[in-house]
């Protein structure tokens, strides 16, 4: 009797076992480390984290583990997924208190949306993020302060060195007070290597071959996404040199890596990388194949939410064929099935033809009168950088002599004749020293007689030309959507279709089809 006892306890404490010694630190590091190596890899570890975490409930780690998911759909260009699990780790966060979550959560996001093409929320997440850690001095501060730096990069273009080195050299800093050595080398190579792209973005090649060179000799070779991320970096280095040649060597090693371990997101940026290379090498196959694989890459990156939808739909649709069937004996749930499908096809049908009589009538209106202004909005990050100029609390009243507003005025007349605001690489600052004055009075003066702000004011005219494009010229509608966002100046389809619908309350696929019909 006392043998059968010890050995029941024997096996009760060898079933608890597993539960009591799984570490959930070592656990998510180690699918950390696999994320850049092989993200479905790192799946498998992060779905047994949160089966662990949410029977133990820690929602600390649970939080991380979604954080980590959303990384991981970024990587694959699944932007749906990415925002859809940063939302769940920002809501346990938030429910929780737990500040490192919601900076881990709020940073994705922002990344996400930059990737989209929406910098004002990239902007505002990246900020949340950013006040979320600020006096956070721990290691994990640190380290989470410098990833944010770097995410604020997405959102500069090249003519913003000066912020871009700010944000570089702040990343570094950062990551060079980590005291773990093997984590600091980790998160320094992304950190040199933007540095080095920022260095080459303004010529400046023996200092970025100095960032590269410290990149390389830290990331292993297993670490995958880092060294496409480094190696098609170098070629846009050797690129910016007029260098072709070495350019598409370091391109193609960067492909061969993307192809393999499934880097969609980064597979955009090098195949167009590519096509460039090869355009100065006036290589008309390589141009041409490579530009066509970017594009398709595009294209479906552009419609996987819309082929999970319906994916998801067709599944539904198979449930509801099998339960009908089952349900086939009973001859009354038979008939209340027939009738509640014939009741919600009735008022599928009804709302499908209001719409469109909706949808008709708005492009009728467009047609005949032009699209209407949208409402005056406050820029934040506008606002914020006066901010940081005048070192106050609020922006005060800035003067404007009627010389210089009537100079400001003549000067955005020729921009918007000669269609600069196409222009992908337009901003405030650009435009500013094109007219060669301050930022404020450019603001400033676009408020007052447009009744925008500076994105406002760009978008309704890159909105307003398409429109008249389109009206005034049938090939126009024959053009894919990518092509028109890029004609357009945008830096993605879903970018362009977002601002379309936001002015025009139509997705230009509807409005296209519709003024085909009335015109």
């Amino acid at each position: 009797m006392k043998k059968k006892l010890i050995l029941f306890f024997f096996l009760i404490a060898s079933i608890s076992a597993p539960a009591q010694t799984f570490d959930f630190e070592e656990q998510y590091k180690y699918a950390r480390i696999l994320s850049s190596k092989n993200p479905d890899s790192s799946e498998i570890v992060l779905n047994k984290i949160i089966d662990s975490a949410q029977k133990r409930n820690l929602p600390e780690f649970l939080v991380k583990a979604y954080y980590l998911k959303s990384y991981n759909s970024y990587l694959r260009s699944d932007a749906e997924k990415s925002l859809d699990f940063a939302d769940k780790a920002l809501k346990i966060s938030t429910q929780n208190n737990y500040s490192i979550g919601k900076a881990l959560a709020y940073r994705m996001q922002g990344t996400q949306y930059a990737k989209l093409g929406l910098l004002k929320e990239s902007s505002t997440s990246l900020h949340n993020a950013l006040s979320e850690v600020k006096n956070n001095n721990t290691e994990e501060g640190h380290e989470l302060k410098g990833m944010i730096y770097n995410s604020f990069l997405i959102l500069l273009n090249k003519n913003q060195y000066k912020e871009k080195e700010f944000y570089s050299k702040s990343a570094i800093q950062e990551f060079r007070k980590l005291k773990n050595v093997s984590r600091r080398n980790e998160l320094l190579i992304s950190a040199y290597t933007n540095a080095g792209y920022n260095l080459s973005e303004v010529e400046k090649f023996k200092e970025a071959k100095y960032f590269f060179e410290k990149a390389l000799s830290l990331v292993g070779e297993n670490n995958h996404y880092l060294r496409s991320n480094i190696l098609n970096d170098i070629g846009f280095s050797f690129s910016k040199q007029h260098k072709p040649d070495s350019a598409v060597v370091y391109y193609r090693k960067a492909l061969t890596i993307v192809n393999q371990y499934g880097f969609n997101e980064k597979k955009i940026e090098v195949t167009k990388n590519l096509e460039e290379a090869y355009a100065e090498l006036h290589d008309q196959p390589n141009t041409e194949k490579y530009k066509l694989e970017n594009l398709k890459l595009k294209d479906s990156i552009a419609y996987n939410k819309a082929m999970a939808v319906n994916k998801t739909l067709s599944k539904k649709e198979e449930s509801f064929d099998q339960q009908l069937n089952a349900s086939h004996k009973t001859s009354k749930g038979l008939i209340i099935a027939c009738l509640v499908l014939i009741m919600i096809s009735g008022i599928a049908v009804f709302n499908t033809i209001r719409l469109r009589k909706k949808h008709k009538k708005a492009v009728a209106k467009i047609y005949r009168q032009g699209i209407s202004p949208v409402t005056y909005e406050d820029d934040p990050q506008e606002i914020s950088e006066d901010i940081k100029t005048k070192n106050t609390s609020t922006p005060a009243e800035i003067k404007i002599s009627p010389e210089v507003e009537e100079h400001i005025l003549n000067g955005l007349k020729i921009f918007e004749e000669s269609l600069e605001f196409n222009n992908k690489n337009i901003s405030r600052y650009n435009l500013s020293n094109t007219l060669n004055i301050n930022t404020k009075y450019l603001s400033t003066v676009i408020k007052k007689h447009k009744k925008f702000n500076f994105n406002q004011y760009i978008n309704h005219l890159r909105i307003s030309y398409i429109v008249n494009q389109l009206k005034n010229d049938p090939q126009y509608r024959k053009y894919k959507i990518n092509h028109l966002a890029e004609i357009t100046g945008y830096s993605s389809h879903s970018a362009f279709s977002l601002e379309f619908k936001k002015i025009t309350g139509l997705h230009p696929s509807v409005f296209i089809k519709n003024l085909d019909e009335i015109s």
